[in-house]
């Protein structure tokens, strides 16, 4: 199928299908006129990619999964099922540890404050006081 069709069956726009091609979570066979051709597996692999980036995962952690549905399997069975469950699962940890740096920034933040405004303690915490953020982008 052309991209336009797949454009049609996924709800998703063209410019951003070959966005996802140059990302390298889409491919595509070039036809002899040019033209980009798509099978019928790829729209499973649209909807996963998107389902994918609604949940804020970025294009460079989706390329590290492409290979698996590049390789012909698709994103609806039980092993692909099982490497999204994993994928979900380390997002989890992420999107866990940058709660837990927040929240030591928020503490800091409302003691320095509270100094500020003279409604809080008389000393601001230490680094020995509270964790460290995650140095992780």
């Amino acid at each position: 199928m052309r991209i336009g069709e797949l454009a049609a069956r996924t709800g998703c726009s063209v410019r951003a299908l070959r966005h996802y091609e140059h990302a390298g979570v889409l491919s595509s066979v070039r036809q002899d006129n040019g033209y980009r051709s798509f099978t019928p597996d790829d729209v499973a692999r649209v909807r996963l990619i998107r389902l994918f980036l609604s949940v804020g995962f970025t294009l460079d952690e989706i390329r590290r999964f492409a290979p698996c549905w590049q390789a012909g399997r698709s994103p609806d069975d039980p092993v692909e099922a099982d490497v999204a469950a994993d994928f979900y699962r380390r997002k989890l940890a992420d999107i866990d540890a940058r709660l837990r740096d927040l929240h030591v920034i928020r503490d800091r933040l409302t003691t320095q404050l509270g100094e500020l405004t003279g409604t809080g303690p008389a000393c601001a915490p230490t680094l020995e006081d509270s964790h460290e953020p995650d140095p992780r982008p």
